[in-house]
């Protein structure tokens, strides 16, 4: 490896620490999701994933804003939400096989972390001690999730 891949390695690891999905990784787990997740770039306006499409990856927003929007017949997109650093968008594309339910589109230039469900599947062959956590801590967010919807 070459250090300018050992020093992104390095920093990618340190954007994955901080992130509370993360939280409960050890650093072993850590430098195994690296491995099966990727960083993209998105420019302003561009679409990370857009409602019905298949749902096979989840996201981490590492640097930028994102808007989240519904699609309504006949009408404007409709905005459901913006999220910053640390927001965690398509978590259910790793539990369930449905399509995007929302559009993510960047309101600035955005860097992601993403893990494929594919990537999962490996990671948890690889380390089931790590998938059993990331699963833990995509659950209590989708638990908190629902409560602030019901409420």
């Amino acid at each position: 490896m070459s250090t300018q891949q050992n020093s992104i390695s390095s920093a990618i690891r340190q954007n994955i620490r901080s992130l509370n999905l993360f939280s409960t990784l050890l650093d072993d787990d850590i430098d195994i999701l690296a491995r099966y997740g990727r960083v993209r770039s998105l420019d302003k306006g561009e679409a990370l994933f857009r409602e019905g499409d298949t749902g096979d990856f989840f996201a981490i927003i590492l640097e930028g804003t994102m808007d989240i929007c519904k699609e309504v017949e006949g009408d404007s997109p409709v905005l459901l939400n913006t999220l910053g650093k640390g927001s965690t968008l398509g978590e259910m594309a790793i539990i369930d096989n449905e399509t995007r339910s929302a559009s993510a589109f960047a309101c600035e230039p955005v860097t992601v972390f993403t893990l494929s469900r594919d990537g999962f599947d490996e990671l948890v062959e690889i380390s089931p001690r790590c998938g059993v956590k990331i699963i833990r801590k995509i659950a209590s967010l989708l638990c908190e999730n629902i409560r602030r919807i019901n409420q």
